[in-house]
């Protein structure tokens, strides 16, 4: 067996999985170091050790994220997304024929590689943005395309992208929140799920022939992805609130990204942009038409929108638990 295709167990619910993961996929764990399950795992046939007295419960679950900034609506559609019929069958299948090398190969090849020495001045926010979230410092790159936006894929080497259009749409002061966002991906594991989110819902079909997985791709599992692909956005801009210290300027970020260009001379409220978001919830909350059409407008987008994401990171940083997290972790 090649050093690329070589496998492990992991050390908690026992799937075969890549050896250079970090996390197993499946249940969260960490694949590597002296982890130890949760509870004994019975092998069958089902034991009774006597120490116990009484059969040996099913191992449980452990907790994938642990950072404080993840929103609970990240966790229940992630434990959604994980019960859909065929879901462990894509998962389990996927990994075995993806390689993230591919990746590598077109971002060293024509992209621009940030660095100390490349454009410091972007790569320098980078360093104490990762200290804060406990991670390891990620490749960064710089990729030509005029649509402003920036990205995280990758599983055992994620690595973060932003736009040339980011770069024209956003000051620069705003440049770290956006960072940050990205690097909240990488706090909260969410590289190696949005890989393949990305992957299967950017064309289901082109997917399934490219990876072998036919019809598993299904309509209920698309759905399932971009709505998780959502949540997700949720939890990496309270990240990005916590490294700022306030909500602030992802407030500003998601102003820009609904079209408030930095070259825009032009008075605007933040208060009167989230305004809009509680204008939006009474809507959708009094018709339950208004509720449908919204499922069918977000069923294919994979991010949340603007004026509701500036909303919701806004009230978790008025919230006690997020000030007493930033006290705590100053």
């Amino acid at each position: 067996m090649s050093e690329e295709n070589k496998t492990i167990n992991c050390p908690n619910c026992s799937k075969e999985l890549p050896a250079d993961g970090k996390f197993c996929p499946y249940c969260g764990a960490p694949t590597s170091g002296n982890y130890q399950p949760m509870y004994p795992q019975p092998q069958p046939p089902y034991q009774y050790p006597p120490q116990y007295g009484y059969p040996v419960p099913p191992p449980k679950e452990p907790e994938f994220y642990e950072q404080v900034f993840l929103h609970e609506s990240d966790r229940k559609a992630l434990k959604a997304l994980k019960a859909i019929p065929g879901f462990s069958i894509v998962m389990k299948k996927f990994i075995k024929v993806f390689n993230e090398k591919q990746w590598r190969i077109v971002n060293l090849s024509s992209n621009i590689r940030i660095s100390e020495e490349q454009m410091p001045e972007i790569y320098n926010m980078l360093p104490p943005i990762c200290e804060k979230l406990k991670i390891d410092v990620p490749e960064i790159y710089l990729e030509l395309d005029v649509i402003p936006n920036a990205y995280t894929y990758g599983d055992t080497n994620p690595f973060i992208v932003i736009t040339s259009g980011l770069l024209e749409t956003i000051p620069m002061e705003l440049l770290p929140t956006v960072i940050a966002h990205e690097c909240g991906h990488i706090a909260c594991h969410h590289t190696l799920y949005t890989t393949i989110a990305r992957i299967l819902v950017s064309g289901a079909g082109l997917a399934g022939e490219a990876y072998g997985l036919g019809k598993l791709v299904s309509y209920p599992l698309q759905i399932a992805l971009y709505h998780w692909m959502r949540c997700s956005e949720l939890s990496a801009d309270r990240a990005a609130a916590y490294c700022d210290g306030t909500s602030e300027k992802i407030v500003e970020m998601c102003m820009r990204f609904a079209g408030f260009d930095k070259n825009l001379d032009l008075t605007v409220s933040q208060e009167l942009f989230m305004n809009q978001a509680k204008d939006y919830k009474d809507m959708i909350n009094s018709s339950s038409w208004d509720k449908t059409l919204e499922f069918f407008i977000l069923s294919k987008m994979d991010h949340p929108f603007n004026s509701v994401r500036a909303l919701e990171c806004h009230e978790w940083a008025e919230s006690d638990e997020f000030k007493n997290y930033v006290n705590q972790q100053a």
